[in-house]
């Protein structure tokens, strides 16, 4: 097993029984998604945003400084860091990257996307701000994105062969969604999901 990413590619040492990943661009909707996993399979919720944060703690500066002076070193900072989280830890990781940063340390590598349109709109309402401010922004963050990823990684986040379902919710409703996830889960995990439906009995 190896990681996509040749900076993490190497014999690493997997402790962890589960490890989902749910990649995808802004208000795509990767949180609701890995909190409705987390709980069906009762593995703890992570973000690479939580590492993001945390980073700028251990650093004694704000999240908005680090953002400000964010280079290829920080951004491999995050993604180590998620690869030991998923290495040593039953989870779900919701990120832009984690399916790649995991590969095929990873059980099970979710995409979600939704038309610009409507992850503008997501963000609006979520971060109570202006739709055009919010479609600019996002627009350009795809971009920033896309270009960072290829220039650090060589990823080019257009390929979604390295994924076990890709979904795009863009006209789906969150029960939707979940009904999807769940009988995915079921398939993959499916002792798990039992196990923890009849604890929640």
């Amino acid at each position: 097993m190896e990681s996509y990413v040749k900076e993490f590619q190497g014999k690493h040492e997997k402790e962890s029984e589960i490890v989902v990943t749910i990649d995808g661009p802004s208000g795509a909707g990767k949180g609701t998604a890995a909190d409705f996993v987390s709980k069906k399979l009762a593995v703890t919720h992570f973000s690479a945003s939580d590492v993001f944060y945390s980073i700028a703690e251990d650093r004694g500066i704000s999240h908005v400084e680090l953002a400000e002076k964010a280079d290829k070193s920080v951004d491999l900072e995050v993604d180590r860091r998620t690869l030991e989280r998923g290495l040593s830890s039953n989870c779900v990781i919701d990120s832009r990257i984690a399916s790649w940063v995991l590969g095929d340390y990873a059980d099970l590598r979710i995409h979600l996307t939704a038309d610009l349109e409507e992850r503008a709109r997501r963000i609006a309402k979520r971060e109570d701000v202006d739709l055009e401010e919010a479609r600019e922004e996002t627009e350009k963050r795809d971009e920033e994105n896309t270009e960072r990823y290829m220039d650090y990684y060589g990823v080019e986040t257009s390929d979604l062969g390295i994924y076990h379902l890709v979904l795009d919710n863009t006209k789906l409703s969150i029960q939707a969604q979940e009904e999807i996830l769940g009988t995915v889960l079921r398939e993959r995990f499916g002792e798990r999901v039992k196990e923890v439906e009849s604890m929640r009995e």
